[in-house]
């Protein structure tokens, strides 16, 4: 099951590159990969605040988690004002064509989160848990590589780059994933818990500054969205107060 779920997340990377084009032009509508967003972040901060943030707190105590988690915000934060933000992308909202190192920078800003989201995956033991998180990283899989393709082309980037970009982006997640059940991170505490308010800190920034704020000011499909959001965050609350229990 767990080979299963990182072949299906390296397909979904694959998808949302590959199609980037297509999609742009014929113009089709991209809301399918809006609500995978929006559920994606529900389920982000539901994953933070009932696993990851209890997870760090427990190893290295607040003042360390806070510092590390809060750190790694400020770090995206500051990557995401020099890159194209991938909602933008999305929705084609990109003023003055961005400048050319942009898009690498968005594509090592991705690469980060797509890295730590595997490692936080795979550091999971709890089946279900484990499942319900793979479900929302794979529903939000393919925007970040429609973005990050989005970007390169409108940039001039030559097909060969874009996929090599693409295969990169979409092997970071299940590469994560594998080293991470490969290692037991719980055997170690400081490690354990730094990856825990790493990663926290990644899916806070993520669901508030990328999957949520941007879709939900939006009137169109406001309604979907919010259900979307409230369906992530839900499923994985219920996998993770069970696995408490």
């Amino acid at each position: 099951m767990f080979l299963t779920l990182l072949l299906a997340l390296f397909a979904a990377g694959m998808f949302g590159g590959v199609s980037a084009s297509i999609l742009k032009r014929r113009g089709a509508k991209t809301s399918w990969l809006c609500l995978g967003g929006t559920f994606a972040g529900g389920a982000f901060l539901a994953s933070a605040f009932f696993e990851l943030i209890p997870e760090a707190v427990c190893d290295l105590g607040w003042p360390k988690a806070s510092l590390l988690g809060g750190g790694l915000i400020l770090l995206l934060a500051w990557l995401d004002r020099r890159a194209h933000h991938p909602h933008a992308e999305i929705h084609g909202h990109h003023p003055h064509g961005g400048s050319a190192a942009s898009a690498w920078v968005l594509g090592g800003m991705l690469g980060l989160h797509s890295l730590l989201e595997g490692l936080a995956l795979g550091s999971i033991r709890a089946a279900a848990v484990q499942q319900a998180l793979g479900l929302a990283i794979l529903l939000h899989k393919a925007t970040d590589t429609f973005a990050l393709a989005v970007t390169m082309g409108r940039q001039g980037v030559s097909t060969g780059g874009m996929l090599a970009v693409t295969v990169l982006l979409s092997l970071a997640t299940p590469a994560g994933a594998w080293m991470a059940s490969l290692s037991n991170f719980s055997s170690t505490h400081f490690l354990h818990g730094a990856l825990s308010a790493a990663t926290a800190g990644t899916f806070l920034y993520l669901a508030y500054s990328d999957l949520l704020v941007p879709e939900l000011r939006e009137r169109e499909g406001r309604f979907w969205k919010v259900a979307s959001a409230l369906a992530g965050f839900v499923l994985i609350a219920i996998f993770a107060r069970g696995h408490a229990h």
